[in-house]
């Protein structure tokens, strides 16, 4: 204590440098605890957002041409023009893959399968549904079906609902030129119930049914080419005596077959990669209602569990354990479930055959929340559409793919890790492909990284700024109170004081003033990180529902920077500057007892 007391003593005589050591010291202390806490908070926030953002891309084949196509107008009974999207080759899913992609899941080009499962119900009770229908059936008197035409149902082959009046309304609306029909003559139709044809009287209550589909195949091969088929193409025919042994009879068969297995007696099934891929769950339009979502280990070990509607459950009184037995019959790369498919046969006019067949546990029940998708026709999930992970299957589907994989933002997508968006798009570019639309999505986490980077850019800056004036003000000042206090050194030496007693002379006093501005400045810190922080970051705020894909009622809070300061960065940046001045110290110490005192009296200072 003595010691320490002699020390301020010789201290306090200058008066103005001390005070002049304390406030830099405290000033260098304070630049490094702002920097540091900045630098941390910058830290924490990145780890903290990065949990709960992500960053998705969709992407959809540009059309290769716009064609301006004529089309029969049957209600003003002209042709009208109208711009089509004419696609050239299909630009295979391998384009982006490419050095230096770093995904996190995908690209995948999502197919959604249809699944034959007569035991399940699918429908509420009472609920209306579109009802196509195939009939053999008459006109009551010859007639051009241009406009509606009164016809007499002889066999109705396939309807889901019934149709029990014996008398329909006829309209080939689209056909500019039909063919005319013959009372005498019995008609096999595929039939579904059409706007009516105002500019025609018909029998009041009867309704007018138009041209559903026909005998057509849109089977293509894995690499989008269509299979070339002898199909007709007919959504009508002449049904004659035995009409049914001919080949046409045979494919209507089918179609009626595919009618009956497909229409209401079939689920939509989408595999993916990683749920959050499919726009609907990116965008928090799901809710968990029961269970959990698909984990990483069902995706990587192909674990055959799925995700099934509420109202799927609830009909056929399904519980997160139970099991879905799923028999998979073609898949449909094109179009996403809701806009469903076409080509419901083969390329040889039969039906599709299961190619993959299993038991599905339930693993989780989703609800689609009240007003669904906001990115337009498409993207909505189907009813009753199931979801299962892509390596669950064991088969592939290459015979059975009912329509060709044309990429669409609603069925191909990838993850890229939150930030890279722009570094992505200069490898993209560099890949030299043109005829692919790709947008990115990341729900705001490109304005909170720039925030983030104001950040830790202005952490850096005060580091620096700290660490050198630091080292600065240590190594000046030393200087002043040890290297040129040669006379004091050499006098104390002479009157016996040991080289350590002379070292604690000199350090004590230096290291208390140090310690105080620490203290001081550190504190002050503190303090200015967290201001400087919310100031850099203009506190940012969202909407945490929209961020983290699957959404759950644990979500429903708000999401900003953390900017809450920590007192143990300024006890750090404190404690080194302290270590620092006692180092410093402590050298030129070292260097000035190595000399006798008649040396150090030598080299008063001036």
């Amino acid at each position: 204590m003595v010691v320490l007391r002699k020390s301020l003593i010789r201290l306090w005589r200058t008066p103005v440098k001390t005070a002049l050591f304390f406030l830099l010291a405290g000033m260098a202390a304070a630049l490094l605890s702002t920097g540091g806490g900045l630098w941390k908070m910058c830290r924490e926030n990145r780890i903290h957002f990065e949990n709960l953002f992500q960053t998705i891309a969709t992407v959809e084949q540009k059309p290769a041409r716009i064609i301006k196509a004529e089309k029969w107008d049957w209600e003003h009974e002209r042709y009208t023009i109208r711009n089509r999207k004419e696609y050239g080759d299909m630009i295979p899913l391998a384009v982006l893959d490419f050095e230096g992609a770093d995904y996190i899941s995908g690209p995948e080009n999502r197919a959604w399968y249809a699944a034959y499962v007569p035991d399940y119900r699918l429908l509420d009770d009472n609920e209306g549904v579109s009802n196509p229908m195939i009939v053999e059936a008459s006109p009551v008197e010859d007639a051009v079906p241009a406009g509606p035409i009164k016809m007499e149902i002889k066999n109705i082959l396939y309807s889901y609902y019934r149709y029990n009046a014996q008398y329909f309304n006829f309209c080939d609306h689209e056909n500019p030129a039909p063919e005319k029909m013959y009372a005498d003559k019995t008609y096999i139709m595929c039939l579904i119930v059409g706007l009516p044809h105002g500019r025609w009287t018909s029998d009041p209550g009867l309704e007018e049914f138009v041209p559903w589909s026909g005998i057509i195949s849109t089977q293509t091969r894995p690499d989008g080419s269509l299979i070339p088929n002898d199909l007709s193409g007919d959504y009508m025919a002449e049904v004659t005596p035995g009409f049914y042994e001919t080949e046409e009879g045979k494919h209507w068969q089918a179609l009626i077959r595919e009618f009956e297995m497909g229409y209401w007696k079939s689920v939509p099934v989408t595999a993916t990669e990683n749920t959050d891929l499919i726009p609907m769950f990116y965008d928090g339009n799901i809710a968990m209602e029961q269970g959990r979502g698909f984990t990483q280990e069902d995706y990587s070990e192909g674990r055959k569990v799925c995700l099934v509607p509420r109202k799927f459950a609830g009909r056929n009184d399904l519980r997160v354990g139970d099991t879905l037995h799923l028999p998979l019959r073609f898949a449909n790369y094109t179009k996403s479930a809701y806009i469903s498919g076409e080509g419901y046969l083969t390329a040889e006019g039969d039906v599709y055959p299961v190619f993959e067949e299993g038991d599905w546990e339930i693993c989780g029940i989703y609800d689609i929340l009240p007003g669904g998708t906001t990115k337009g026709y498409g993207y909505q999930l189907a009813y009753n559409e199931i979801i299962i992970p892509k390596a669950s299957m064991d088969n592939s589907d290459c015979q059975n793919i009912a329509e060709p994989g044309y990429m669409r933002g609603y069925t191909t997508s990838f993850e890229i890790p939150n930030g890279t968006i722009e570094h992505w798009k200069s490898l993209w570019e560099q890949q030299g492909i043109d005829g692919l639309e790709i947008t990115f999505y990341d729900r705001g986490y490109s304005v909170l990284e720039a925030g983030l980077k104001r950040m830790n850019r202005m952490a850096l800056i005060l580091l620096v700024a700290g660490s050198v004036s630091a080292a600065c003000v240590l190594l000046f000042f030393c200087h002043m109170f040890i290297s040129k206090q040669c006379t004091r050194t050499a006098v104390e030496r002479s009157l016996g004081l040991s080289k350590g007693q002379c070292a604690l002379s000199l350090l004590s006093g230096i290291v208390l003033i140090v310690l105080c501005g620490s203290i001081l400045g550190s504190a002050g810190g503190y303090y200015c990180s967290t201001a400087a922080a919310e100031k850099i970051t203009q506190v940012e705020r969202f909407d945490r529902m929209y961020s983290t894909g699957m959404y759950t009622a644990e979500d429903d809070e708000e999401i900003t920077y953390l900017v809450a300061g920590d007192w143990r960065v300024g006890a750090v940046t404190g404690s080194i500057i302290v270590v620092l001045a006692a180092g410093i110290a402590l050298t030129m110490i070292h260097r000035n007892l190595k000399k006798e005192p008649l040396a150090l009296l030598s080299g008063r200072e001036e």
